[in-house]
């Protein structure tokens, strides 16, 4: 499909890196409504919901089908990557917050810094990001196409 803008040449960028801002604000929000208050440095950190990994992820992935085609190699490697990305997410980084509880209710001391135990997420958490990722790329799909 031709294009309306030279912003759509940085389609897969911009719908990527838009659904990772929003996530990351969702938490934000979330966080606010509550404990209200915000911690900034958790804007930095892993976890929580939604999956910003899976956003952007997802935001890639869809945005170079749309861009370039499903049968194109980018959007293959795109399709690896996201499983990648998705796997850490749930399996491995998801079992290291585990551990981390675990090392901070029985070995460390009270005067040791806590381990951050929300490094990974869940399955609900994932599939939110997905959802969201899908929904922002379309979203600015449309926005670059008319």
């Amino acid at each position: 499909m031709p294009a309306t803008s030279s912003a759509f040449e940085y389609f897969p960028l911009i719908a990527s890196f838009s659904a990772m801002i929003i996530s990351q604000s969702i938490k934000l929000i979330l966080m606010l409504l509550k404990n209200k208050e915000v911690k900034w440095r958790s804007l930095s950190r892993s976890g929580g919901m939604p999956s910003s990994h899976s956003a952007l992820i997802t935001g890639m992935s869809l945005s170079l089908a749309l861009k370039e085609g499903i049968n194109s190699s980018y959007f293959f490697i795109a399709i690896i990557m996201s499983f990648i990305v998705i796997y850490d997410a749930r399996g491995i980084r998801h079992a290291v917050g585990k551990h981390a509880k675990v090392i901070n209710s029985k070995i460390l001391s009270a005067d040791d810094k806590s381990l951050n135990e929300s490094v990974g997420h869940t399955l609900p958490e994932i599939v939110v990001g997905i959802c969201l990722g899908t929904v922002v790329t379309l979203t600015v799909y449309k926005m670059l196409t008319f």
